[in-house]
């Protein structure tokens, strides 16, 4: 897919179309009242080439078009308060800014001060516990680079021609079909990227992660949660500090955990792994001439061969308190109950599996 420039030529059309629709408000649970705001805006692109968007609380949905030449914002104001009057307030003091600093156009969302309003509604504010938020769904140029953050709040980005960066501290990230490079980073949430041509970096304090289907290289980074990969073209830095990963097709990997266990299908490259605590099993298919160093504390250590590497390796196995299964043509240089060493055909590569609590196994196909 060929990258469209950023910032297609425009109609300076500005702000020109804003239509505020009042939704159904009432009593809800608890005597508090919820009002809701519509309103739609046309922004012109003028040659921007990159948009940002920053909110402090409430969901943004953006979707690329090619073709088109303006930005289509759709925001929703949502207050609940004690009662319609105090709501409304609240909501006439609630928007979006649109600044157009050098080659980008920036996004922002306003509330009140404490200063601006009636101090009955701010009283009334913090000790019912009203909320207010601001939701976000853009359409617009499929070429814009995209850079998004949220206090709270989910971010759903799709079929974009250009780089893409989310953040939100609580909420989860969508994020697919992008033809350029994506990072996305949550401090509690989940994040899913599917179909994206460029590399991806994606991090979560606690929530689980998803990725399918991308082309380059993958750099993750999860605290507390699951972690599933399918078709990573390039080679995939993984760190994990609770929980497991499980990955199926990649290049080369680079891992590190402190507590789960970890699967590894259909690895093309090399392989460097370590663990504090959990097992580690690897199904490699080398595409190539690779080293293998597989090392953990306390789990089980597994090496299976889904294709021969022809030029073969000298291997080095050791477990403390464990057994060792070899299911390969070695020449067996050393061997003990805990630890055996030799070499694979003309020994050109490097295996290293160590664990201190478990089992290693290592096999290859039959021929």
């Amino acid at each position: 897919m060929k990258k469209t420039t950023a910032g297609i030529a425009a109609k300076t059309i500005g702000v020109a179309l804003m239509t505020a629709i009042l939704l159904g408000a009432g009593a809800v649970e608890g005597g508090s009242y919820r009002h809701e705001e519509v309103i739609s805006k046309l922004i012109s692109v003028d040659g921007a080439k990159h948009l940002v968007i920053e909110s402090l609380s409430g969901d943004i949905i953006i979707t690329g078009e090619e073709g088109r030449e303006v930005i289509e914002l759709k925001i929703v104001k949502t207050v609940r308060a004690e009662d319609e009057e105090s709501a409304r307030k609240i909501a006439e003091s609630m928007g979006v800014v649109v600044t157009r600093p050098e080659g980008m156009i920036k996004i922002e969302t306003h509330y009140p001060k404490k200063g601006k309003v009636k101090k009955s509604i701010f009283s009334i504010w913090f000790e019912r516990g009203q909320s207010m938020s601001i939701s976000m769904t853009l359409a617009v140029p499929a070429g814009l680079i995209i850079d998004t953050a949220s206090a709270s709040g989910d971010i759903e980005v799709i079929r974009m021609l250009a780089d893409v960066a989310a953040s939100t501290a609580s909420g989860d990230v969508i994020i697919r079909h992008i033809d350029g490079d994506v990072a996305a980073n949550v401090a509690s949430g989940d994040i899913e990227v599917e179909e994206v041509t460029g590399n991806i970096a994606l991090s979560s304090a606690a929530g689980d992660i998803v990725g399918r289907n991308i082309e380059g290289d993958a750099e993750i980074t999860v605290a507390t949660g699951k972690t599933e990969l399918t078709s990573i073209g390039g080679a995939l830095e993984l760190s994990t500090y609770t929980g497991d990963a499980v990955v199926d097709g990649v290049g080369g990997v680079i891992y590190e955990g402190i507590s789960g266990s970890a699967r590894f299908v259909d690895v093309r490259g090399a392989v460097d792994a370590s663990a504090a605590s959990g097992d580690l099993n690897f199904r490699v298919a080398p595409e190539g001439l690779y080293d293998y160093s597989i090392t953990t504390s306390s789990g089980n250590v597994v090496l299976r061969f889904l294709t021969v590497m022809e030029d073969g390796y000298i291997l080095k196995a050791a477990t403390t308190s464990g057994e060792i299964s070899a299911r390969l043509p070695i020449t067996v240089t050393k061997v003990d109950r805990n630890r055996i060493a030799g070499i694979v055909r003309d020994g050109r590569a490097k295996i290293f599996l160590e664990t201190s609590g478990g089992n290693i196994t290592i096999e290859e196909p039959e021929e």
